[in-house]
């Protein structure tokens, strides 16, 4: 998404985009596939403009537990400012983006990445209380009841066992 910056007046502006499902590129572009809306509020003052970004799509995720898929609805808000002159300007905000005064529009979609790709959780589960496969006879716990029994114990750890009786 670039938004045009050149000539643009003092004041509050809105930008509204929709972002094709698969044309961001980062490694799990996979879990993105549907439309991404984009809701821009810029506010231009002086050499600055602040922009408040609003990210709306549905991601699509494969349970860590039980390997079920399953879409998660993802609402990401986040403010950057841009500084129009890098001379003039010193700060120690890291969320504070320089501009050259000859540039001409600024590419949001970088920004727009970064924040898709933090809102990935670490750990994918369909629900918290998700319960997993059975690793001896493979069943779907969230369904079914477990069919091997598990009567069988390693005998590694045989003698643990044995103190406990």
């Amino acid at each position: 998404m670039k938004i045009p910056i050149l000539h643009l007046e003092e004041g509050i502006h809105h930008f509204d985009e929709v972002i094709r499902g698969g044309s961001l590129h980062f490694y799990r572009s996979e879990v993105y596939p549907n439309d991404i809306n984009v809701e821009v509020r810029l506010d231009k003052f002086e050499k600055n403009i602040s922009c408040e970004v609003t990210i709306d799509t549905e991601a699509h995720y494969t349970c860590d537990r039980c390997l079920t898929e399953f879409t998660k609805k993802i609402q990401q808000n986040f403010r950057i400012l841009f500084h129009i002159g890098v001379r003039d300007f010193d700060t120690k905000e890291e969320d504070v983006v320089l501009l050259l005064p000859e540039q001409v529009e600024v590419d949001l979609n970088p920004y727009i990445e970064e924040n898709l790709i933090l809102s990935i959780p670490m750990k994918m589960l369909c629900r918290e209380d998700c319960k997993g496969i059975c690793p001896g006879c493979g069943a779907d716990l969230n369904h079914e009841v477990c069919r091997c029994g598990r009567s069988e114990i390693d005998p590694r750890w045989k003698k643990l066992k044995d103190l406990l009786d």
